[in-house]
């Protein structure tokens, strides 16, 4: 990966001013604008680009566009044919992560995420997975990634996080928090789980052009203060200024969305670090305002002991009250190589197949279905700070009243979130 090749020039303006990229283009190629948060990404053509586009009066800021990881799934276990379950049998029965939220109880209230749009950051979906196929708005999916100008999936995480969002009741395979909400696929994210800023700015940016109700982003960057990332083992430096402005960019396109009426959840990560009184690292786009941040939990050998708790704080999961707000199933791989360890973890879709996967990235879809039956409930449409209110007020109290550095405000609760 090349820092150098990208950079995003931020308007001092919230919204591109009229002349700004015939100004521009004297300093390099246009590679793409994001005008309705004053964005414009350029490939050099000059030296000194940044000194030199950095003095232009309407400019705000010039930084790298960095194309970094921003999965990190922790363990992927295929189950096209899971141990003790036959081909034409639903898998319902290990999906314990359903059981945890109280899904099947809000289900029984005829709440399912009809009329709700939900888009997926992600690696994209497999677009002909049976458990997928009908629920997904092929029309209106789209790639922001180059040369992946399609929005089938190669990597399997958007397949997999898609599933626990909205597979079908179609009484095979795995079932969705939400089985009536429309999915929709922007692709945000390479075949290696790499992705530009703006890449993401984008997709955050069309999610809300195209009036989706929520926001699923299982993903996460982490920057450091100093100025410096670890790329595939590369450490790559950069002018520790530029963290500001990088934010200040994802903050602006996340902002646009909520204005418009979005419910935008992410992930706290995978790192086991506390974040509070961090002062080493930042963590995108869960640091930001207006996105609804989610730990994970997780069963201890649920297949031997299904009846204990579902609630134990994953192993891996970043925690701190000052950056989760709520938690949810995320599976854990405690056991690993013993036993049916691959139990704990969450079953979902895969490319082609079924695959037990765990991490945050599994907890924040379970939120967002929850948010879908809460929309549903309400026609339809819903300002998303009510929509944050009533997930927060209804979840589940793990470890006290107040709020944990593991739970934040409780593990959600579909039952209670359209119930109360």
């Amino acid at each position: 990966m090349n820092p150098e090749t990208n950079f995003m020039v931020i308007t001092k303006s919230e919204t591109l001013p009229s002349d700004f990229e015939s100004k521009l283009a004297a300093y390099g190629e246009i590679v793409n604008t994001i005008p309705e948060i004053g964005i414009v990404v350029v490939k050099p053509t000059v030296a000194n680009f940044k000194s030199k586009v950095s003095k232009l009066q309407q400019v705000l800021a010039v930084v790298h566009d960095f194309e970094i990881n921003w999965i990190d799934p922790l363990k992927v276990f295929p189950a096209e044919n899971p141990p003790s379950i036959g081909d034409d049998e639903p898998y319902f029965w290990i999906q314990w992560g359903m059981d945890a939220i109280d899904a099947p109880e809000a289900w029984n209230e005829e709440y399912t995420g009809s009329n709700t749009r939900v888009c997926i950051l992600d690696t994209g979906i497999d677009s002909e997975h049976p458990d997928l196929d009908e629920n997904l708005n092929i029309g209106l999916s789209t790639s922001f990634v180059p040369n992946e100008d399609y929005i089938d999936d190669e990597h399997g995480h958007g397949t997999h996080v898609a599933g626990i969002i909205a597979a079908e009741d179609n009484s095979s395979g795995v079932i969705g928090v939400a089985p009536d909400a429309e999915i929709v696929a922007v692709k945000v994210l390479n075949k290696k789980g790499s992705g530009a800023f703006s890449w993401i700015n984008e997709g955050i940016v069309y999610a809300a052009d195209i009036e989706a109700d929520v926001i699923n982003m299982s993903l996460g960057g982490t920057l450091n203060r100093n100025g410096y990332y670890i790329e595939e083992g590369i450490l790559v430096k950069y002018p520790p200024d530029e963290n500001l402005f990088l934010m200040l960019a994802q903050q602006r396109a996340v902002n646009y969305a909520f204005r418009n009426g979005v419910t935008i959840i992410s992930t706290a990560g995978n790192e086991a670090q506390n974040y509070d009184g961090n002062g080493s690292w930042i963590k995108l786009p869960a640091e930001l305002q207006n996105v609804i941040v989610t730990s994970a939990t997780a069963p201890y050998n649920w297949y031997v002991n299904p009846d204990g708790s579902l609630d134990l704080p994953a192993s891996y999961t970043n925690y701190g009250r000052s950056l989760v707000d709520i938690a949810a199933p995320g599976g854990d791989y405690l056991l690993y190589p013993n036993g049916a360890w691959m139990y704990d973890m969450v079953l979902s879709t895969y490319p082609g197949s079924y695959a037990f996967i765990a991490g945050t990235s599994m907890a924040s879809p379970h939120v967002a279905g929850v948010a879908a039956l809460i929309i549903g409930k309400n026609g339809g449409e819903m300002d998303p700070h009510e929509v944050t209110k009533q997930l927060l007020k209804t979840a589940d109290k793990i470890d006290g009243q107040g709020i944990s550095p593991y739970f934040g405000f409780g593990r959600v609760n579909a039952y209670r979130a359209v119930t109360e």
